[in-house]
């Protein structure tokens, strides 16, 4: 392969002659861009991927601008919610190996009853890999950290698989881009860690593609590392590694109906050598962990999402309307796009722009011929048909039409999964499909450059149209930075970050105000997390089972006696959120005698109440006449040493 400056100086000449003859300037120009191009192409792999990095992290640092990687201080999102839930998660893994508890099943909040951790978005491998930071900071920072690396980490995935497969650097940093930075990334990028973290899906339709097409490793090996990427992926989400399952299964039984007569004796054997030590190894990382969440204690078993009446599906007119969290987005596009997928604009991942489109088309249509450039076109019509969901959805509007996913939720383990989040993968086989398009158009471009051909006025027009295309579909899809964060100060008084919460025996029970709900207050999770887990918490946001048969919820189990939970809800916001026509919850003799009576029953250690939240003076009220004068500390009214209380 000639050097970059034999190249150019070929080109040189070349243009040289032709500008005399045509006197054409733009052809020197024109000349001198390709050479560049193939300048780029004949960077080596350990280079261009170098590249890539330094540009997918230097992206991924505006995403959450001013937050930096690890910090304790800010949290993505804001202080709460699946952000505060997602941290407790991170950090309660390994704490809970390193004193030598259940990793899922825990006590430590929904007290006394418990939680099936195995049963909610636990994220077991990212806790204990994130555990240094975890232990030289909190739970919140390693949050943090992990949020931002799953920008750059899943970029390069997707660099490295095209770049593979396509055999061409700026087709692969092109599909980097568009994977990594996706809308369903940057809209899920709000607080759900388990479902951006995703640099594993790529590989696994990587190994599948070495196992089934190319064949062209070592059985085992591949076989292997298939099997350790589905497994590694379940510990981080089992939604995502089951949604890549499906895609990566339905995929391997297209081709393989499409292709029959390739499947000789030799190529079903490489497959079953491939296949047998991969699930094997797959079912020993999933094996407890999906037994546990199934038959565990407090299993949940019920569906909670319920992925065919659920409203988070694509829209059929998603994928061309952008939403207000993208960049380029005139109010009249948003307002429409803001009320798809049932309102909420963070699971509506399923815009593209028409520039994308107008590129995905171009590239399968023009090289469709092309093994991986028609496969890959095939995957993302499957992915985005998936994700509409079991009806045809079109501007908020479902039609009588059944789709795919409505006969694929029937099925065990399936039935909870949400439609709208196959959209990670519609944007990674769109990616792919425009990418190894690109490649292909470049390979043409350098054989007719290094030839000495002249492009043809169509071929130009071509080159154009296609450079127009990429460059705009990358604008369009660029999302509106920075993203949304919250400092953790404002919802954790001091008194959990100091030594005064020492005072709290470690592994007692303990009772906050405001009281732990999946809609208001979560703060207690990070107190919690502040503290390493000293305390066990009354009340939680985690999803456990429901009172009656069948049934999940994300509520706190009731402990009676009910009055004092139902007191300290109303005041906190969510009996009012819930019941708005509930009369104001009033402090009673009785009332009181309940109190005393709730923290005997439960062996409360401790009662805390965060004097800056909304009513706390009315919670105090009640923790005085019931048990005494607080102690006034770092921002909370304190009453410790209750193990002795009587009733």
């Amino acid at each position: 392969m000639r050097r970059w400056w034999e190249l150019s100086i070929e080109a040189g000449i070349s243009v040289g002659a032709s500008a005399h003859l045509n006197d054409s300037a733009g052809s020197r120009f024109a000349v001198t861009v390709k050479t560049r191009i193939f300048f780029l192409e004949d960077w080596s792999f350990h280079r261009a991927v170098t590249v890539a990095a330094l540009v997918y992290v230097a992206i991924s640092l505006l995403v959450y601008w001013p937050l930096w990687p690890g910090d304790p201080h800010l949290m993505v999102g804001c202080a709460c919610g699946d952000p505060a839930l997602q941290s407790w998660f991170l950090g309660y893994t390994p704490w809970a190996i390193l004193h030598g508890h259940n990793p899922f099943f825990t006590t430590y909040m929904d007290y006394p009853r418990g939680a099936n951790m195995a049963s909610n978005t636990l994220m077991p491998l990212l806790g204990v890999l994130g555990y240094p930071i975890t232990a030289i900071s909190n739970a919140m920072a390693t949050f943090n950290f992990l949020m931002w690396l799953s920008y750059p980490l899943s970029a390069l995935s997707a660099f490295f698989v095209v770049r593979r497969l396509a055999k061409s650097n700026i087709a692969a940093f092109y599909a980097g881009l568009v994977y990594g930075f996706s809308p369903y990334m940057l809209h899920q990028g709000y607080g759900h860690l388990n479902l951006i973290f995703v640099p594993l899906p790529p590989l696994i339709f990587y190994f599948v593609a070495k196992i089934l097409v190319l064949q062209d490793g070592h059985s085992l090996r591949t076989g292997l590392a298939l099997g350790l990427a589905i497994g590694a992926q379940f510990l981080i989400s089992t939604e995502v590694d089951v949604t890549a399952v499906i895609i990566a299964v339905l995929l391997a039984l297209l081709w393989s109906l499409l292709n029959w007569r390739l499947l000789t004796r030799d190529r079903v054997v490489y497959v079953l050598n491939a296949l047998l030590p991969g699930i094997c190894v797959a079912g020993v990382l999933i094996a407890y962990p999906a037994f546990y969440a199934i038959f565990g204690s407090n299993a949940v078993r019920a569906p909670y999402q319920n992925g065919i009446l659920n409203p988070y599906r694509a829209d059929l007119i998603g994928a061309i309307i952008p939403n207000s969290l993208q960049q380029f987005a005139p109010n009249s596009l948003a307002t429409i796009a803001d009320r798809l997928t049932a309102g909420s604009i963070f699971e509506n991942g399923s815009y593209l722009g028409l520039p994308m489109l107008l590129a995905f088309f171009i590239a399968w249509i023009r090289y469709f011929h092309l093994r991986w450039v028609r496969f890959a076109g095939v995957a993302a019509l499957v992915s985005w048909v998936l994700s509409l969901g079991p009806w045809l959805v079109v501007d908020t509007h479902q039609t009588s039409l059944r789709l795919p996913f409505f006969y694929l939720a029937k099925l065990p383990m399936i039935f909870d999964l949400l439609p709208a989040r196959f959209s990670l993968y519609v944007a990674f086989f769109v990616a792919a499909t425009v990418a190894a398009g690109v490649a292909a158009w470049i390979t043409d471009a350098r054989l007719r450059f290094e030839s000495g051909q002249h492009a043809s006025r169509r071929q130009n027009l071509t080159t154009g149209l296609i450079s127009v295309c990429l460059l705009a579909s990358l604008v369009a899809i660029f999302p509106k930075l920075p993203t949304a964060t919250g400092p953790t100060s404002n919802v954790t008084p001091s008194f959990f970050t100091s030594s005064a919460a020492d005072v709290i025996p470690e592994g007692s029970a303990i009772l906050t105000y405001p009281y732990p709900d999946p809609l208001y207050s979560q703060q207690a999770m990070l107190w919690q997390v502040a503290t390493k887990w000293r305390w066990k918490m009354m009340g939680a946001y985690a999803q456990i089972p429901g009172q009656f048969a069948n049934s999940v919820t994300p509520n706190p189990w009731p402990t009676p006696p009910l009055g004092v939970v139902n007191f300290l809800q109303y005041w906190d916001g969510y009996l009012q959120g819930t019941v708005n026509t509930m009369p104001p919850a009033v402090i009673s003799p009785i009332l009181i005698r309940q109190t005393k009576d709730f923290v005997h029953r439960y062996q409360i250690s401790s009662v805390v109440v965060d004097l800056s939240s909304t009513h706390s003076d009315q919670a105090v009220r009640l923790f005085t006449d019931a048990l005494g004068q607080p102690q006034l500390i770092g921002g909370v009214a304190l009453w410790s040493r209750l193990a002795t209380l009587t009733k």
